[in-house]
C-alpha cells in the first residue's frame, strides 16, 4: 500500500510504501513548486520501471550481456477518451535491431504495470 501525506510546502507530498519515501509535487503551471515528479510523472515512471526490469529480466534469462537499458515514458496529459503513453526503450547490448524489437514486444507482454493499465480500471474505497 502506498501512502501519500502533505507537508509544509505547498502542493509536495511525501509518498511512502513504508519502507521507501520519496517526494511529489505538482507543476508549476498548476501552483505546486515543480521540484519532484508530479503525479503523472509518478504514472509514468511505473511503467518505465517495469518495462526496464522486464526486459532485464528476457535478457539475463537468456545470458545476454547488456551495458545498461534505458526507457522513458511519457503520458499525454489529457482527460478523453483514451490516455496515450509514448515510450522508447534502448538496449545497450550486442544484439541485432530484430531481436530488440522481439525483446521489447516481450517486455510488454511480460510488463505487470502494462497489463494492470490496459484492463478496465475500477476505483473503491478501501474498507
Amino acid at each position: 500500500m502506498i501512502t501519500v501525506k502533505s507537508n509544509a510546502e505547498k502542493y509536495q507530498m511525501d509518498i511512502t510504501n513504508g519502507t521507501a519515501t520519496v517526494k511529489g509535487d505538482i507543476p508549476v503551471a498548476n501552483g505546486g513548486g515543480g521540484q519532484y515528479m508530479s503525479p503523472t510523472q509518478m504514472l509514468a515512471s511505473s511503467l518505465g520501471m517495469c518495462l526496464n526490469v522486464t526486459v532485464r529480466f528476457i535478457l539475463e534469462k537468456r545470458n545476454i550481456a547488456y551495458k545498461e537499458i534505458t526507457t522513458k515514458v511519457d503520458v499525454e496529459d489529457v482527460v478523453g477518451e483514451s490516455t496515450t503513453f509514448k515510450y522508447s526503450v534502448d538496449i545497450d547490448a550486442v544484439i541485432s535491431d530484430e531481436d530488440k524489437a522481439k525483446y521489447i514486444k516481450m517486455a510488454f507482454a511480460g510488463c505487470h504495470v502494462h497489463k494492470l493499465l490496459e484492463q478496465k480500471l475500477v476505483f473503491k474505497p478501501m474498507e
